[in-house]
């Protein structure tokens, strides 16, 4: 009972300050705690889930912490969830540990903590689970579920770009936030460390945040990165501008790249609150890069999107655009943001200092950063989002571009449109429904095909069966038609009581075996074929009834099938013909 209502409480802090349950970092400790009070409410046998206990502890403590009985409906979503994948991982659990135990009990072991962790690990099956599922000995380390969470202690170190500096540099004001617009002006050179310039001020923008930096010229040097060390902003010049050194020079900033970097940025923050409305407040960003092309948003979400939930996310962030909002970038002290603003300032992690640099979209979204913006939303032009990937357990990657970019993608949408058009011959608001009847028309011929392949490999299989003359008639043949062909022979062959075949077929990259019988014929041929096939090279598996497998070259494919041949006789009494 501890463990549920501890469990419970942690779950509440924990999903109502974003993280998602997942299989890294903090969404596996979320994890952890969902699966162990889910152990627990099972071993106290009462009909109260998870859900309802978190949910009773929320309006307890509603008053204390009104945020997260303002957050309650996705907290719940996030249990249920959860509850729902962990109840399909039990039910596959069997299967897995059954086939660990066999696997085990044929090399003479047991279930070690390692074989245990493994299974928490990879499939979420606690040791008392593993013990339901088998009948072998199980000891559990009272320290298992520490072991657990000290395999995902280890940092993982940020991709970091290094800059090999031989001695202390000057440092150098950085003006970019001073005036957003200004695109050009003096400075004097302080030093020069290879390719590296420093002036004594700056307005170029240094990678940082997830955004590229600025390009441009100093004198007739093009500027091809721009990166901060400590105090020291460095510009990377093309050629030896080592004469610069102690001069005045004039400084230009490639307009084109700055404009569409600030669309993209300001895009970023506008996309991040449109996902947040449409999908819930467990939103929090987990990563972001803007370049000049595109950007790429990962947010903190349970699954894969839904079209539906994409196109409603690009609605919202144009909604914004078209509103036109004023975007503020104001410096306010740590302590006064975060009683302003809170803790969701922090959405591209922890920022150094007692500042913050707060970039408000009024109504939607605020964050601590220190990127460049444009002055309103409607400045963006146009957000277009280009795709959405579930790149690991917890996080969906959202890619994009804005402005220029934007519209230059959404003309390719429309040439390609236009051009399938023109293949199809008809106009572009018929692709749709001319699309649809010609992929109608292909499933139906594809249907007829597959039908003519079961017909002749049918009547080819019962020729095979008739041949063999036997009470257990064993077909073994190589199959010249194809791979297909060969499915269907088998799947003919098997719906024959007593028979059994063995057949193999040539494929692009390697040779297909399969082996297959009838419902009274007393063999596990996926057993058989699990240890025969690695004597050739071969690689597979299956059930009792039907098992396959890869080889190199036709002529291991024949050996092993000369041995199956062998073994399955040997099962069956059958002399050796």
């Amino acid at each position: 009972l501890y463990i549920v209502c501890d469990h419970s409480r942690a779950l509440i802090f924990l999903l109502g300050d974003g993280v998602v349950p997942s299989n890294s970092r903090e969404g596996y400790f979320a994890r952890l705690l969902v699966r162990r009070g889910l152990r627990a409410l099972k071993d106290l046998n009462i009909t109260y889930t998870l859900g309802d206990t978190v949910s009773f502890m929320i309006d307890q403590i509603r008053e204390d912490y009104p945020e997260f009985f303002f957050n309650k409906g996705d907290i719940l979503k996030l249990l249920k969830v959860e509850e729902s994948r962990y109840r399909e991982t039990l039910e596959k659990g069997r299967a897995t540990v059954g086939k660990i135990a066999t696997e085990l009990t044929a090399a003479g072991k047991g279930f070690d903590v390692e074989s245990l962790l493994e299974l928490y690990d990879s499939h979420g099956l606690n040791p008392d689970v593993v013990q339901e599922f088998t009948n072998l000995p199980i000891t559990i380390p009272d320290d298992f579920y520490a072991r657990v969470a000290a395999r995902h202690e280890r940092p993982v170190a940020e991709p970091t770009k290094r800059i090999a500096i031989s001695k202390e540099l000057p440092t150098t004001k950085l003006r970019v936030y001073e005036d957003r617009r200004r695109r050009s002006f003096r400075a004097k050179v302080l030093a020069v460390e290879g390719e590296a310039v420093v002036l004594d001020q700056t307005f170029f923008y240094p990678e940082g945040g997830g955004q590229e930096a600025d390009h441009g010229t100093i004198d007739e040097f093009e500027v091809y990165d721009v990166q901060r060390t400590g105090p020291t902003v460095l510009h990377f010049v093309r050629g030896d501008a080592s004469r610069l050194h102690g001069k005045r020079v004039a400084c230009a900033i490639d307009a084109n790249r700055r404009e569409a970097l600030m669309r993209n940025h300001t895009a970023t923050h506008i996309v991040l609150g449109a996902a947040r409305k449409v999908l819930g407040n467990h939103i929090w960003q987990a990563g972001a890069h803007k370049a000049v092309d595109m950007a790429r948003l990962d947010i903190t979400h349970f699954d894969a999107l839904t079209d539906a939930e994409f196109a409603k996310i690009e609605e919202l962030a144009n909604d914004q655009v078209l509103a036109s909002r004023q975007v503020r970038a104001k410096f306010l002290a740590r302590d006064l943001a975060e009683r302003k603003f809170g803790f969701r300032l922090y959405q591209g992690g922890s920022v150094p200092g007692g500042e913050l640099r707060v970039v408000e979209i009024p109504k939607w979204d605020v964050e601590a950063c220190g990127g460049t913006h444009v002055a309103r939303t409607s400045d963006v032009a146009l957000i277009k989002l280009l795709r959405s990937t579930r790149i690991q357990d917890g996080v969906v990657r959202l890619e994009f571009a804005a402005g220029k970019a934007a519209f230059d993608a959404v003309r390719k949408q429309s040439e390609e449109v236009k051009q399938a058009a023109e293949i199809f011959g008809v106009s572009a608001d018929q692709l749709v429904s001319t699309a649809e009847r010609v992929v109608s028309e292909w499933k139906e011929l594809r249907k007829l095909s597959q039908r003519s392949t079961d017909e002749q490999a049918a009547a080819k299989a019962r020729e095979a069966v008739q041949t063999t003359r036997m009470a257990w008639p064993l077909v073994k043949q190589e199959v010249a038609e194809g791979v297909g062909f060969m499915m269907s022979m088998s799947k003919a062959i098997a719906s024959e009581a007593r028979a059994t075949a063995i057949l193999w077929a040539k494929a692009p990259n390697d040779v297909r075996l399969v082996v297959s019988r009838g419902p009274d014929v007393p063999v596990d041929v996926a057993e058989i074929l699990q240890s025969v096939a690695p004597e050739f090279r071969g690689k597979g598996g299956g059930k009792p009834d039907f098992a396959q497998a890869s080889f190199p070259n036709l002529d291991q494919a024949r050996a092993a099938a000369e041995r199956l041949e062998r073994a399955i006789r040997e099962k069956l009494g059958i002399p050796s013909g």
